[in-house]
């Protein structure tokens, strides 16, 4: 209707502005129905992790322990033995450089049917000085050390833990250089932890650009804290993404007053969709030889002289390890929606 009636450059100013005033009114309603989805499934906001166990095993009632039991019963487990080493790992780091850790709960209601249980998500806030110079996404020697934190919790974890990296950045700049910037850097860090001999775990990547602000305003330490990565461990893909499009909300807008947090939630300007990329999965076809191979297959004895396909398999036969290929069948994909809600509010993409 607008372009109707207004002609020429005028009315595409006006209809790039209503455009704009149509997806900030999309993030504040956005932001209502997650205080209201929140309340009813009883989610459990995020909060600053204080005090653990001594002993992780207390989390699982005392008949389980030592006995087979299906995934569910021990995320808990698993969630606090993964604070911990975390925590005991980065202790290493300088003073400056270590991140805080935060958990929170994704209720049942909010996941796959199947899943059947609460999963608590882990949020690791490392600064974002650590990992780059500015305007740049290549890793800092300093991030080298961290990537190598992470990658080694990851190898004392089950398999199918999944790892989401998540990149931020402050409002300074162009909007879609912050975004792409923001994907990049999680895409080098990512990176980076599977390069370490990471190759069975589920690593994701997402960029928020600035659409997620830590803190209101405009000042040094607004854009220090909103300038950010953060690493997002939990038992499934799925409940971190729900935490991202759904409870990551609540934690926006930090300020002085309900003033400013209520001015800078009017202000967000949140995406239909951003996109969670796999950057490595334990693969799920079959391992192939190339054909090169063939050059490499020897019998065992001088008196054999061939290898029948359809019989028991030689042991003095053996490929060269080398040459052997493993062809992916291509990366997940997770769309998170925090505008249009859904329950649960992601679509997986196999």
């Amino acid at each position: 209707m607008v372009s109707g009636l207004i002609g020429g450059e005028t009315g595409e100013r006006a209809c790039a502005a209503q455009r704009a005033w149509g997806r900030r009114l999309g993030a504040a309603i956005a932001l209502a129905v997650a205080a209201v989805t929140a309340t009813a499934a009883d989610a459990q906001a995020m909060r600053e992790v204080s005090e653990m166990p001594a002993d992780c095993r207390s989390v699982i009632p005392a008949r389980m322990r030592g006995t087979v039991q299906p995934w569910q019963a021990y995320v808990q487990l698993e969630h606090c033995d993964r604070i911990k080493r975390l925590q005991r790992l980065s202790s290493a780091l300088p003073p400056d450089q270590r991140p805080r850790f935060y958990e929170g709960i994704v209720p049942a209601s909010r996941l796959p049917a199947d899943f059947r249980v609460d999963i608590p998500v882990l949020r690791v806030v490392f600064p974002e000085r650590t990992f780059f110079d500015t305007a740049d996404s290549t890793l800092r020697p300093e991030a080298q050390q961290v990537a190598a934190i992470v990658a080694d919790s990851l190898r004392s974890e089950p398999p199918d833990v999944a790892l989401f990296v998540a990149g931020h950045a402050d409002a300074r700049g162009d909007r879609l250089y912050n975004e792409r910037l923001s994907i990049d850097r999680a895409d080098s860090i990512a990176r980076s932890i599977y390069a370490d001999g990471v190759a069975f775990s589920s690593i994701w990547r997402i960029g928020f650009g600035e659409d997620m602000p830590l803190v209101a305003g405009m000042m040094p330490y607004a854009w220090d804290r909103n300038r950010r990565v953060e690493f997002l461990f939990a038992a499934r893909p799925e409940a971190t993404a729900v935490w991202l499009a759904d409870q990551q909300l609540d934690g926006l807008c930090e300020a002085r007053s309900s003033a400013e947090v209520a001015g800078c939630k009017r202000r967000l300007d949140f995406r239909e969709g951003y996109d969670a990329i796999e950057v490595s999965r334990p693969p799920r076809t079959s391992v192939s030889p190339r054909l090169s191979i063939r050059r490499d297959v020897r019998p065992a004895t001088p008196d054999a002289v061939r290898v029948d396909p359809t019989a028991r398999r030689p042991t003095g036969v053996s490929p060269n390890a080398s040459l052997i290929a493993v062809s992916p069948d291509g990366s997940r994909r997770i769309r998170i929606d925090p505008i249009n809600r859904r329950v649960p509010p992601v679509r997986l993409d196999l």
